[in-house]
């Protein structure tokens, strides 16, 4: 493999970079490096209906097996807990009175009912340990089949694109469905708000309709707010309501979730954009920020446990958390949601590759997602991946890559955003880019914010065999380049990775794509004696 440095591929490589910022330079960083969240929450849990209780509570489980959990979550640095109790199945951890709401069971109704519902044991148990209770909404959960109450009934309440009890939010009754849920808990249980999760499946009005629909779902968040400020009276307390959205607004634009009215509004009192299923290196979280640091509400944007589309055994780490955080916090996170993060301890429940012993063990790795500067100096790790090599749940393409032909001139470029400082003294750090189709003969030069990489400075590697799927997402036959990474040139926030081909390249097949970077830091360590 050749890698080469001269100047005359630097003129060409500008002009790639042009495209996304100033000639031979980085996108100008929008992040900060001195972060101030807001508020005292930095932790919110999102609970799935019945996989954590399923993975966690004995079969005989009773109301002390879910106060311990709820314990345990405590001691590991939960703030908010938010417990998903309604989707398309129907509604979960307590039983409803409302004749269009049916009760779908879990593992939480193994409680004997003398002991009463299981989300009145939690509410009690939460406020008990001064943590919140938020009951969550599935709001367009598309699960297959399993739909009860008045969403199995009305087939014409359906969004037609989907079908399977889609709910259609452009109906009146579904609306209504929804709301009278609200006032049903609101009535019954002393919760401290909601969470209605529009990321489960994203779609909430037919696609057609979806961008002048945006009145719609305002004027239904209106609803619920007088609804919460009204209950929040007689309380003596507020009622908080937040919004788990897609990760751009973009995305909420087009699928009718106009979120800057919600938050300018004072509709919403946090709102925890992120991916259908996978956590975002890249994310701009930043966008946000700039509308709820000028409201009241905060921004807690979410990690997942699970990579990216195609890699059935890859979960994050701490290091993956610690990394991923990082930027999030300094694009303006007030702190950091999650959601299933039951996945760490996945063969409590089925077959899931992750050990039974996640359990409580991952969840003590929240304590890591505080924003603090308790853990600067353990090392970070930092996942560029293609989210979806298939089209996106929100119906976006979300599979950054550089595609070059093989053939003189090719060449393409790669955002990463890394909120670190590389000039600090012995901090260690290193860029690592897998080329899928790439050859030993190919003739490629590596190029950062502009400055050229020297060949002599990177490792290689050649793969013949590709990466099955044991060792993660497969790949066929590629190469991995392993780069060396210090300031400058690489700057705190968004880099420029940029590639071209020099010359005529290998035999290899097909186009040479590199569509997965990792970032690796190690901050200096003190030696004390």
């Amino acid at each position: 493999m050749l890698i080469l440095f001269s100047k005359r591929l630097f003129v060409a490589v500008t002009v790639v970079i042009t495209l996304c910022s100033a000639p031979g330079e980085a996108a100008e960083p929008a992040l900060t490096q001195n972060p101030k969240p807001r508020g005292d929450i930095r932790i919110v849990y999102v609970s799935d209906a019945d996989s954590d209780a399923r993975s966690v509570l004995p079969e005989n489980a009773t109301a002390d097996h879910l106060r311990a959990h709820i314990d345990v979550l405590a001691s590991c640095g939960v703030d908010f807990y938010a417990q998903d109790v309604f989707q398309k199945h129907g509604v979960c951890w307590f039983w409803p009175e409302h004749p269009d709401h049916a009760h779908f069971a879990g593992q939480v109704d193994k409680i004997p009912r003398a002991d009463g519902p299981p989300i009145k044991i939690a509410v009690e148990q939460c406020h008990k340990l001064g943590i919140k209770f938020l009951p969550v909404f599935r709001m367009a959960d598309r699960h297959n089949g399993g739909q009860q109450g008045l969403i199995a009934r009305r087939q014409d309440l359906w969004n037609p694109d989907f079908g399977d009890a889609a709910m259609d939010y452009t109906h009146d009754e579904i609306r209504d469905w929804v709301f009278e849920l609200v006032e049903e808990i609101v009535r019954r249980f002393d919760v401290d708000g909601f969470e209605f999760t529009y990321t489960r499946w994203m779609h909430c009005f037919p696609k057609s309709k979806a961008r002048e629909s945006h009145p719609i779902m305002t004027k239904f968040l209106r609803r619920v707010r007088e609804k919460l400020d009204d209950a929040g009276r007689e309380k003596g307390r507020q009622l908080l309501l937040g919004a788990r959205v897609p990760q751009t607004l973009e995305e909420c634009h087009a699928l009718g979730y106009d979120v800057p009215t919600w938050i300018k509004e004072g509709l919403i009192d946090y709102v925890a954009p992120c991916d259908f299923f996978y956590t975002d290196f890249n994310a701009k979280y930043e966008e946000f920020a700039v509308l709820t640091r000028e409201s009241a509400c905060m921004l807690y944007p979410a990690v997942h446990p699970v990579t990216c589309w195609g890699d059935e055994i890859g979960i994050l780490q701490p290091r993956n958390y610690r990394a991923a955080c990082r930027n999030m916090y300094a694009a303006g996170a007030d702190g950091i949601s999650q959601f299933n993060y039951q996945y760490h301890f996945g063969r409590r429940r089925s077959g899931y590759p992750w050990s039974e012993s996640g359990y409580p063990t991952s969840l003590a790795w929240l304590r890591q997602m505080r924003g603090t500067h308790e853990f600067d100096d353990l090392p970070r790790h930092y996942l560029f991946l293609p989210l979806w090599s298939k089209r996106s749940p929100s119906g976006f393409v979300k599979n950054d890559r550089i595609v070059l032909k093989r053939e003189e001139g090719s060449a393409g470029s790669y955002r990463f955003r890394i909120a670190e400082d590389l000039s600090e003294p012995g901090v260690a750090a290193e860029l690592i880019a897998r080329a899928s189709n790439a050859t030993q003969q190919d003739k490629l030069t590596f190029w950062i914010n502009g400055t050229a990489v020297p060949s002599d400075d990177i490792k290689t590697i050649f793969h013949g065999q590709g990466r099955p799927a044991e060792f993660g997402r497969p790949l066929g036959p590629h190469g991995v380049f392993m780069i060396p990474l210090a300031s400058p040139p690489v700057v705190f926030g968004d880099n420029i990775l940029a590639v071209t081909v020099d010359g005529k390249g290998g035999e290899g097949e097909g186009d040479i794509v590199i569509d997965e970077l990792e970032v690796t830091i190690v901050p200096p360590w003190t030696r004390v004696d």
